[in-house]
């Protein structure tokens, strides 16, 4: 097998490990779209037994937090696409309609699962 076959066979499968481990730990990981800060806002200020005063300093530290996970989200997600147009490149005709069905499955999955429209490919 030449080199560049086992670079490009070894990144492809670098690339579906990485998929599978995502899969698998982001039931385990990954906090779910359905617990929102106004939810974990809400559970706290009736399990804590907040005050107007705390409930205020509360949903200002989410509001924060949320931003700073906005702004992650979004460089995750662009380089997410940067990877796909990578492999993308290295992909044979019949090998990119199959990667995009696959993108395609994905996005369906991601945007169920964040519960907003489908993702850009």
């Amino acid at each position: 097998m030449k080199p560049k076959t086992k670079t490009i066979l070894f990144i492809l499968l670098s690339f579906i490990l990485g998929i599978l481990c995502g899969w698998f730990a982001q039931d385990r990981v990954f906090i779910k779209a359905e617990h929102t800060p106004p939810d974990f806002q809400k559970m706290l200020t009736e399990r804590l037994h907040l005050d107007e005063r705390q409930i205020a300093q509360v949903d200002s530290i989410l509001d924060a937090r949320k931003k700073q996970i906005d702004v992650h989200r979004n460089q995750m997600l662009a380089m997410r696409d940067t990877t796909r147009i990578e492999i993308r490149k290295v992909l044979n005709a019949d090998q990119t309609k199959v990667f995009d069905e696959i993108i395609q499955e994905m996005n369906v999955h991601d945007a169920k699962k964040w519960k907003h429209d489908s993702p850009k490919k």
